[in-house]
């Protein structure tokens, strides 16, 4: 069948240093490179993390015309990849006991696989869920299903990032009228496209350097065991170019010209003698600025060899070390990993394990470089076509659809103002709550001390009538509000608790006004005296 002007993929990945958007056809097993355009970030995303919604929307609007202009199409969808700071791995175990020996069905698997989606972070949510391993008795068991056990354990990976991560990305969307096909994790689509089926078998880890930020991820036995971002990244030398007075476009033209990540073991000329003068006319030693750089990449290595070792696969990973990102195209990068960690390899993966071909029309797109991975690799990861109608609009349309995005932004940041009340007034019902109960508790102590004081019994009655005062009409509305977003799901569950705790205290409290009465009423102190009687004779 004959491939139409629509039938074009389109991926978009907001980094650190830049947002890209690419669009791309498959023909014969083959990614055609259709469009591509970037947009830098510096003002909008830190460390993956869109923090400025307006800007990264005219971003990703701006890249969005450009790829229309060339494709003569309208872009209807597009895939968006998203990282970040937040983004980790964690791990949960869930163990089912059914009594007796039972076959495992899907329905036992699906029941426990939804159980390790719960995580005890508020405002995270679980992104991907990799399942690791069951054991079955004693048993350990890639595929539990049809086997037969009484005991079942299932090991899982939650993928998880803050609630906001997707939630600012899906904004900055809602704005363009550009439908989200699916959010993929960039660094699990990057893996899948630079690894080998060999590597993630024996044992792997992926580093991607990035510019903000460098994601680790291990592999064994093809499933994915740990992932970490650690917030440091090729700009950290930017940044401490500062010692020497030196920033911006400058500092990074530096890096590139002088990066050596193991400038002790380079083939290049002595550096003692050479001076480099910057901008402002200042001679400054090539070797100082060196040194600048090793420093910071021994920085970053350090904390890759830490979290290898906290995935505890350390020692496991035949396939050794597989670098990519921005940062894998410095000099020297393999050499600098091999002196300090104890695998056996290391390569930069500066291609795809799928071919890629570019068109004239994407002249800006460096292939076979380790910084374009992640876009192409969220480009093939691609299925559905993302094109829409042929491009139209006039003038007035566009400034009618621009009026409309911003009368929409206002009622989202209206209703995200809303919504944040709902969360202040819910915390302070639970402090409330909170305090009552300790009140409560407090109460019930000294009615066991000092029961024989009316005036301490009628106060503890008293507590016992008002002490769901607390639990006012706001709180059924907070829990309504609140409810249809899982990042409040900690907190509700909080509050649940704290409200249960309070109606434990109080019904204890009122057992013990009751025996207090009781015991200290007329007829109470009359069957007291008639003991003391019984008990002096």
């Amino acid at each position: 069948m004959a491939l139409s002007e629509k039938d074009f993929i389109v991926a978009i990945e907001l980094g650190s240093s830049k947002i890209s958007g690419i669009a791309g056809r498959k023909k014969d097993g083959t990614m055609q490179v259709l469009a591509y355009a970037e947009e830098k970030t510096t003002a909008c995303i830190k460390r993956g993390m869109v923090y400025n919604i307006e800007k990264t929307y005219q971003s990703i609007n701006n890249i969005i015309a450009k790829l229309e202009t060339v494709l003569k199409t309208k872009i209807a969808r597009a895939y968006v990849g998203i990282s970040g700071q937040s983004l980790r791995s964690y791990k949960t175990v869930i163990r089912r006991n059914m009594l007796m020996q039972t076959f495992i069905t899907n329905e036992i698997i699906d029941n426990i696989r939804q159980e390790s989606y719960e995580i005890p972070f508020a405002d995270y949510e679980v992104l991907e869920n990799y399942a690791q391993e069951y054991l079955v008795d004693s048993n350990l068991v890639a595929d539990p299903v049809g086997v037969m056990g009484t005991n079942i354990e299932g090991e899982y990976v939650d993928i998880i990032a803050k609630s906001s991560l997707r939630g600012n990305v899906n904004t900055c969307f809602d704005n363009l009228n550009v439908d989200i096909v699916e959010e993929f994790i960039s660094p699990c689509h990057l893996a899948d496209k630079v690894l080998t089926d060999s590597e993630k078998r024996s044992g792997c880890v992926l580093v991607d350097l990035g510019a903000d930020t460098t994601t680790v991820i291990v592999f064994k036995n093809n499933i994915c065991r740990y992932l970490v971002t650690i917030p440091l990244g090729s700009n950290n030398i930017n940044k401490d170019f500062a010692s020497i007075q030196i920033e911006g476009a400058e500092a990074e033209d530096l890096k590139l010209k002088y990066g050596d990540a193991c400038s002790q073991d380079s083939d290049s000329i002595d550096d003692d003698n050479q001076t480099y003068v910057s901008t402002d006319g200042r001679h400054i030693d090539v070797s100082i600025i060196k040194r600048i750089i090793e420093s910071r990449i021994t920085e970053i290595i350090a904390n890759v060899n830490s979290q290898i070792v906290n995935s505890n696969y350390s020692g496991k990973l035949l396939a050794g070390i597989v670098l990519t990102g921005g940062g894998a195209n410095m000099k020297n990068i393999e050499k600098a990993f091999l002196s300090t960690n104890k695998v056996e390899k290391v390569r930069v993966a500066r291609t795809l394990t799928q071919p890629v071909v570019k068109t004239s029309n994407a002249g800006s797109l460096v292939l076979d470089n380790a910084m374009s991975n992640t876009i192409l690799s969220l480009l093939l990861a691609g299925q559905v076509p993302c094109g829409g109608e042929a491009c139209n609009v006039d003038l007035f349309e566009k400034q009618q659809q621009e009026d409309e995005r911003r009368k929409r932004q206002q009622e989202i940041e209206a209703a995200a103002e809303a919504e944040a009340k709902v969360a202040v007034t819910f915390d302070e019902i639970k402090s409330n709550i909170r305090k009552q109960v300790e009140a409560v508790r407090a109460m019930r102590a000294k009615v066991e001390q000092e029961g024989k004081d009316k005036k301490v019994r009628q106060e503890a009655g008293e507590l016992v009538l008002k002490a769901f005062d607390a639990i006012d009409d706001r709180y059924d509305d907070c829990v309504a509000a609140l409810s249809p977003k899982d990042k409040y799901k900690q907190s509700l569950k909080e509050g649940a608790e704290l409200t249960n705790m309070l109606k434990t205290a109080v019904e204890a409290l009122d057992i013990s006004v009751r025996r207090a009465n009781k015991e200290n009423g007329t007829i109470g102190r009359f069957k007291s005296w008639l003991n003391d009687i019984v008990n002096d004779d």
